[in-house]
């Protein structure tokens, strides 16, 4: 339900792969390499926003 029908039809996409969405501890380790090259001001609660960040 995700894909376009267009791109299921025969001939144009012969593999689906299912990705799934990172757990709690992946989503921890993927904010803080994009936040790595950001300045910030004092330290950040990771923890906190994975929390709030939490995929229902």
């Amino acid at each position: 339900d995700v894909l376009d029908p267009a791109l299921l039809r025969p001939g144009r996409l012969d593999r689906k792969i299912e990705i799934p969405l990172p757990n709690e501890q992946s989503r921890m380790e993927i904010l803080k390499i994009h936040a790595a090259g950001i300045a910030k001001h004092g330290e950040i609660d990771y923890e906190a926003v994975v929390k709030l960040a939490e995929v229902q």
